[in-house]
């Protein structure tokens, strides 16, 4: 039988998250390369194919048409595989705990605090589960999830964590020049950057702000709140942040809040787990350890719920 024509793994496993991420720096951090190793595994498989999947520029890396056409296939094979390893596993020990949580979180709150979770219980291992599209608890395939439920079981236990709120960020030059952030009115100026999975965020948000008439553009949109983030660092327009997940980027003075208002989106931060399991000893580890860790954390001040 003639030998498979497959490029290297290594090459679309950097291809891979490059595209799902939208970042070559991303991809680097969750891969635990440097972004030129990205850049060069991606590269030289577009020399292998003799196509170009990224459309580079100084900021960014997008794909071009022939990598969206690419993309879904090499999605969809490493999805496959992913699945018939964990269906291959044995039952999860009662030390493995296994977190729906969206990238987003995972980036920018979860993953700095987990060593702490490791020097508390050093017989536990965590694997974070954030290949999700879907809102709501997956309990086929995690114990437990630091998550936004839109449709809620009778069947899982829910602990409400905190409020998310909606507020615009975006790169500090936008607040400059002729068409700068003043008032919510100069939004119409420019591109509003969305996750296609809640472009009600926008509505919620502009409607408590008295703002009427501007429409999403369908040029543009993400399936993560963190590819919206990015984009809106690089000064491609404005994102919506739903938690304290853009305090860094705030602090360095890679993005700003243009405007004070704050409004509560339809749905808490929770944390999910089957309700028969729930006193399971891992679970029960995480929830409380979880609930410290929020409590003793100042940037969720404005996130609480009023008396908590």
């Amino acid at each position: 039988m003639p030998r498979r024509d497959l490029p290297p793994l290594r090459a679309l496993t950097a291809f891979e998250a490059a595209a799902r991420l939208g970042s070559f720096r991303l991809a680097a951090g969750e891969l635990g390369i440097t972004r030129s190793a990205v850049s060069h595994q991606v590269k030289s498989l577009e020399q292998r194919l003799g196509v170009q999947l990224f459309r580079r520029d100084a900021r960014r890396a997008e794909l071009t048409q022939t990598g969206q056409s690419y993309y879904p296939a090499v999605r969809d094979a490493f999805d496959q595989i992913e699945a018939q390893t964990r269906a291959l596993r044995p039952p999860a020990a009662d030390n493995e705990l296994t977190v729906q949580v969206y990238v987003t979180v995972a980036l920018k709150w979860l993953i700095p605090r987990l060593h702490d979770f490791e020097r508390r219980f050093p017989d536990m291992k965590v694997r974070l589960s954030t290949s999700y599209f879907d809102w709501d608890f997956d309990e086929k395939n995690v114990d437990a999830g630091f998550i936004l439920a839109r449709n809620k079981s009778p069947e899982h236990y829910y602990r409400t964590l905190f409020r998310s709120m909606l507020t615009p960020v975006c790169a500090p030059e936008l607040l400059r020049g002729p068409n700068a952030l003043k008032t919510p009115e100069d939004l119409r100026k420019h591109k509003l950057l969305y996750v296609y999975t809640a472009e009600e965020d926008w509505t919620t948000w502009l409607e408590a702000a008295g703002v009427k008439g501007i429409k999403l553009s369908d040029r543009l949109a993400f399936d993560s709140y963190i590819l919206a983030q990015e984009a809106a660092i690089e000064g491609r327009g404005i994102a919506m942040t739903i938690g304290p997940f853009a305090t860094e980027e705030i602090k360095l003075g890679r993005l700003v809040q243009p405007f004070p208002l704050r409004v509560p989106s339809r749905h808490n931060w929770l944390f999910a787990c089957n309700a028969e399991h729930r006193m399971k000893t891992k679970i029960k580890r995480f929830e409380d350890w979880l609930v410290k860790q929020i409590a003793a954390d100042p940037s969720l001040d404005a996130y609480r719920e009023k008396g908590k």
